[in-house]
């Protein structure tokens, strides 16, 4: 088992606590206030060919280590200002395993907001891409009942520079609306996004809500001169499959809709996303999760069931002449089923304990959402997984 010391740094606590005790206002009013979360995860993998990770981790649980700290593992910081009654700003710096197999702080926001009215506000700057219903919220893990959220269907987080408008509206005296305009772009190292555009709503009545979301975007995947090298060859011999495979500017749509119940003493959560777009590189994917809960004192047991399709081709078969395409196909295949069960326990305010165990199906050639995979991995198999956490706010 590798431990990340990192993982659970205090130093962007100790740039940011600086600023909260020294800043009020002059009639003695805060302006200025501090928070943060973090959990401290643990995860093992019956899978010893490849491995469990973290979103755009290259390595995690399994091959790596038996037990890992790094899928789950993070700390984050965060500043709020209140300038005015309608102008406000918030940094957050959160500390997470990364693509570059690094715990290095990274702002996930930082902007602006300002409210015209309590009914339309603007932000601007650092901004959580709103994609999924759970966006605004799925690092902080004290704030989910799960050890981490289905990562059938979030399997990334997007912190979009750009802005943001939002209208909120009441219809009747019970449900609540509102609507989110966003555009901006992203540079999530392993991937790019440009001429990001989304339009998404949320309507709550009663204990349920309902999310739906949709947004069009350009992806760039990372410069890998490697890979950029053997998709030249195809120019001559395949130019068919040399238009549509390209690490540039892929036009790529995201659509999602989701449902929650929450009367309070039970839950019922599920989402559905679909990702297409012009054929390429990237997978098209029908991903979806359903998850249940009761909540008993301060336990919360759950069930999960997650499912990812794969919609789009995972080989051109003969069509290509190098074997290339055919490879990055292939990885693309993520297609799998999963069953997860767990139990939350609210030890004391602000603090939670989470165990889970869950198996996972994988389809016929596919990889089954894993990283890292070794010469001995089998793709279409089964593996299992055993987590816990201990997620915390202050």
């Amino acid at each position: 088992m590798r431990l990340h010391p990192r993982c659970l740094s205090l130093s962007i606590l100790a740039g940011l606590s600086v600023l909260a005790p020294s800043a009020f206002a002059a009639d003695g009013n805060d302006i200025f206030s501090f928070s943060g979360y973090g959990t401290v995860g643990v995860v093992h993998s019956s899978e010893h060919q490849a491995d469990f990770g973290a979103p755009m981790a290259p390595d995690g649980a399994g091959h790596t280590d038996r037990w890992s700290t790094t899928p789950d593992s993070r700390l984050a910081a965060q500043v709020n200002a209140n300038f005015t009654e309608n102008f406000s700003a918030v940094v957050q710096a959160v500390s997470e395993y990364d693509s570059e197999r690094s715990y290095a702080p990274d702002l996930t926001l930082a902007h602006v907001r300002y409210a015209f009215t309590p009914a339309l506000a603007v932000r601007a700057g650092r901004i959580v891409a709103p994609t999924f219903m759970l966006s605004e919220y799925r690092r902080v893990g004290y704030a989910m009942p799960w050890v981490r959220p289905p990562v059938e269907v979030y399997n990334t987080a997007i912190s979009l520079d750009g802005a943001e408008l939002s209208y909120k509206f009441n219809v009747g005296e019970s449900t609540a609306v509102t609507l989110q305009l966003v555009a901006g772009e992203a540079d999530e190292k392993v991937f790019e996004l440009h001429d990001t555009i989304g339009l998404l709503g949320r309507v709550e009545f009663g204990s349920s809500t309902v999310f739906a979301g949709y947004n069009e975007t350009k992806l760039s995947l990372a410069d890998d001169p490697q890979l950029e090298y053997l998709l030249s060859l195809y120019g001559p011999i395949a130019p068919e499959l040399a238009s549509n495979y390209h690490l540039k500017d892929n036009d790529v749509t995201f659509a999602a809709l989701g449902y929650a119940y929450d009367p309070g003493k039970w839950f019922f959560r599920s989402e559905i996303t679909r990702l297409a777009g012009e054929e390429g590189m990237l997978a098209h994917t029908t991903n979806m999760y359903a998850s249940v809960g009761m909540r008993v004192g301060a336990f919360t047991p759950y069930a999960t069931f997650g499912k990812v399709n794969v919609d789009s081709p995972i080989t051109v078969g003969a069509a290509d002449p190098i074997g290339v395409i055919n490879g990055i196909l292939a990885n693309g295949n993520e297609a799998r089923q999963s069953l997860t069960l767990g139990a939350r326990w609210d030890v004391r305010e602000s603090v939670a304990l989470k165990l889970e165990a869950s198996h996972v199906d994988s389809d016929a050639g596919s990889n089954g959402g894993l990283t890292n995979l070794q010469p001995g991995f089998r793709p279409g198999g089964s593996y299992n997984l055993v987590s816990a956490s201990v997620d915390f706010v202050f």
